[in-house]
């Protein structure tokens, strides 16, 4: 499986937000991350890197 683990850099600290994502599709400032079984979560920011070998994706949160 390709599902991967979702980070969120705020104030230079990253955190875990969401595991098994399998999908991340922006729409205007914000990020919908879907997972396998259909959990969705909204993210205010900007992804600034995708790892494919860690199967990781680190996003910057945006305030506004």
């Amino acid at each position: 499986m390709c599902e991967a683990t979702v980070y969120v850099k705020t104030d230079g600290q990253e955190r875990e937000i969401m595991r098994d994502v399998t999908r991340v599709e922006p729409e205007g400032d914000t990020l919908v991350l879907s997972s396998l079984l259909g959990e969705q979560k909204l993210v205010r920011g900007r992804i600034i890197r995708l790892d494919f070998l860690k199967h990781t994706v680190l996003i910057e949160e945006t305030r506004g």
